[in-house]
């Protein structure tokens, strides 16, 4: 066992032997040199982030300069002091999140005495390097630094306290009731105005009975069915709200976004809105039945009168029909009426024609056997006898010369020369015409 634990001492000797001592306290000396170098170099010359000033104090002289420019300067041995360029303060309960300070929710109680915890968040910008003023008082980020001496500070004792005063002066303008009937909005907006402008010169108003609806009423809760409160917003003479001064405008320091997510009611609250909203859903559900009843009623009453309307109009239809029947009936009446008064129109103009051909046959048959009667008493009269013989006479001798002269007795014999003189057989004619005539005149006179 000696003769083992012996062999490592001669191993670190003839290590020590062969290196040298020299040359270790040449090197130990080289990487003190180069650490005090790196040391020196880091007080001399450092580097600045893009999203960071730094607020540099001279190691001769004391003086403060803010370094805005992104990448190395010169420290020069002097000490900085950080600040974000937008500091955010996240107040949503949430611990992985990404901000400057991580707070947890930030109590408040509205103005029913309710009480709750408001999530959200707040971004600001701090000044840049601003020129002293003519007193040498310092004025922006160099101002900042000469009273609260880093970002944290300036974080805790006026970021942080300005976020939770306006917070809960915005939670003190309305009721829980009227946060959960949706003024959320209302009040997040409540909360970004006054922590820009300052917060409102505000007071309550306790009244009972009706509901008071001044103009410079800007918020009221219901605490109890016979008393109210509401918030009334002081003006100046001009009409303008009076407002507090704000805290971070004597900073320079500006608002970058502000507003309230959420609120994280009590218990009690929680069971009272629970309860609200279980009576809301019934009031509606109830509300429905009724439109639906009375959607039902008036179906009912639709189809009804579309029944009588059928009904009525099956009746019409019927009444139409009986009348036009009726009309048709009578119309048929008339025409049979008119056509059996034509008939016996037509008939007794036939009767008539009958009785008038009857009466003028029997007129003839008078006029007939009033002749015969003439005729048989004209047969014994000598001069009844003498006409009709005469007549005779007169219509035969008319024939006779009518065939004589139209007859050539001898040929036609011209005697002389002369074209004016008439043939013989001609005039011979003409005499035996003319005597014919003669006798006859003389037949007639006697």
């Amino acid at each position: 066992m000696a003769s083992e634990q012996s062999v490592p001492a001669v191993e670190k000797d003839s290590f020590m032997a062969r290196f040298g001592s020299k040359n270790f306290i040449i090197i130990t000396s080289i990487i003190v040199v180069l650490a005090v170098i790196a040391t020196l170099t880091s007080q001399v010359v450092s580097w600045n982030e893009a999203d960071e000033r730094l607020v540099h104090q001279s190691a001769f002289t004391g003086n403060l300069t803010v370094i805005n420019q992104a990448g190395p300067y010169l420290k020069a041995f002097g000490t900085t002091s950080a600040y974000k360029k937008v500091i955010s303060i996240n107040f949503t309960g949430d611990a992985t999140a990404t901000a400057s300070a991580i707070v947890p929710l930030i109590p408040i109680r509205f103005l029913d005495t309710t009480t709750g915890g408001a999530r959200g968040v707040s971004r600001f910008r701090l000044p840049g390097n601003v020129s002293p003023s003519e007193s040498g008082a310092l004025r922006g980020l160099l101002k900042i630094h000469e009273e609260f001496g880093s970002q944290e500070t300036l974080i805790s004792n006026l970021l942080m306290r300005a976020t939770t005063e306006n917070v809960k002066a915005s939670a003190r303008m309305m009721s829980v009731e009227q946060h959960y009937s949706g003024g959320n909005g209302q009040l997040s907006q409540d909360f970004s105005d006054q922590l820009t402008n300052g917060i409102f010169v505000t007071e309550q108003i306790i009244s009972t009975g009706e509901r008071n609806k001044s103009d410079d009423v800007s918020n009221l809760s219901n605490l109890s069915k016979q008393q109210r409160v509401t918030i009334n917003i002081r003006k100046d003479k001009e009409g303008n709200p009076l407002r507090n001064a704000p805290i971070l405008g004597a900073y320079g320091i500006t608002v970058v976004d502000a507003s309230i997510i959420d609120i994280d009611y009590e218990n009690k609250v929680n069971a009272r809105l629970e309860a609200q909203k279980q009576a809301a859903a019934d009031e509606a559900l109830a509300r429905q039945n009724l439109k639906k009843a009375e959607q039902q009623a008036r179906t009912e009453v639709a189809l009804g009168e579309q029944a009588i309307a059928k009904q009525r109009a099956e009746s019409e239809k019927l009444k139409i029909k009986e009348q036009i029947d009726a009309e048709r009936i009578k119309a048929n009446a008339i025409i049979s009426a008119q056509q059996r008064v034509a008939v016996k129109a037509e008939l007794a103009k036939e009767q008539e024609e009958i009785l008038k051909q009857q009466r003028l046959e029997a007129l003839g048959m008078d006029v007939l056997a009033e002749a015969r009667l003439r005729a048989k008493s004209a047969a014994l009269d000598p001069k009844y006898v003498f006409d009709e013989t005469l007549k005779a006479e007169v219509k035969i001798q008319t024939a006779l010369f009518n065939s004589l002269g139209n007859s050539r007795l001898v040929p036609e014999i011209v005697i002389g020369g002369s074209q004016g003189e008439q043939n013989n057989g001609s005039e011979f004619m003409r005499l035996l015409a003319a005597d014919a005539a003669l006798s006859l005149k003389k037949r007639l006179e006697k």
